[in-house]
């Protein structure tokens, strides 16, 4: 049985139409993972952004790297988020959704990303509050388990660059750098509103600028690599009441320049 439908039209009798009325981000409460993916109810997992001494060797490290370890059934549990809100004394009641942006990303982008298929897993609380869970399809687990070492490194270059550029005096002497491991991570929680319908959303944090010494202003930052300059445009970063975006070209080999 059918509960719900997305009609999809050609992308282009979207131009011009009317866009929701999207209000402003407000974080109301976050969490930290520490490398055995224990949760803390902080910022301990949030690094200080400070510029990179480009170019850098992408590749470094990625034989000792730990991968993020997850449940595939669960890749990011949404208990984890419910949690810090309890945390934090915000109840879910005031939200009518509770989902990870990766969710809207999936949604939002559909009419521009047709050949990806997608799934979500939806779950109504006795509250009223829907509940978005994060799932992978058949078609995504099969690309992880073919993915080859050029791709596995791919996706370590993201890291290593995070890595860089969160780097303390102490480390940044140009000596050996801890492994890499994924597991950490920092998450917002914010609230936010798309016309009448009210969101709580969690989002992964790469870093965050003081403001001081030339660095960017104060605030969360999203840190991006990609092959080649990557546009200014970022939504699904503005979503996530991120206030800066620090890109990275990485060229065909192992280094990165800006």
């Amino acid at each position: 049985m059918q509960v719900a439908a997305l009609p999809l039209h050609p992308t282009a009798t979207y131009v011009g139409k009317g866009f929701p009325k999207f209000g402003q981000p407000r974080e109301i409460a976050h969490f930290s993972r520490d490398a055995s993916r224990r949760v803390r109810f902080d910022k301990s997992g949030l690094g200080a952004y400070r510029t990179p001494r480009l170019p850098a060797a992408l590749d470094v490290g990625f034989e000792s790297y730990v991968p993020k370890s997850h449940d595939p059934n669960e890749p990011a549990p949404l208990g984890d988020v419910v949690a810090a809100l309890s945390h934090k004394g915000v109840r879910t009641t005031d939200a009518h959704i509770l989902t990870y942006r990766n969710n809207l990303n999936k949604i939002f982008g559909t009419v521009y990303n047709r050949k990806d298929d997608w799934e979500v897993g939806v779950e109504r609380c006795a509250d009223g509050t829907v509940l978005l869970h994060v799932m992978d399809t058949e078609r995504k687990r099969a690309e992880e388990a073919r993915r080859d070492e050029r791709q596995q490194r791919m996706s370590y270059w993201g890291y290593k660059f995070e890595q860089l550029s969160t780097l303390d005096g102490g480390e940044d002497d140009g000596g050996p750098l801890p492994p890499v491991n994924a597991n950490e991570e920092f998450c917002s929680i914010v609230q936010l509103s798309i016309d009448r319908t009210k969101l709580f959303m969690a989002a992964e944090i790469d870093c965050a600028a003081t403001g001081g010494g030339g660095a960017p202003a104060a605030g969360y930052v999203e840190l991006k690599t990609s092959k080649r300059h990557a546009s200014p445009r970022d939504e699904e970063t503005v979503v996530a009441a991120v206030a800066v975006v620090v890109a990275a070209a990485a060229a065909a080999a192992r280094a990165i320049d800006f």
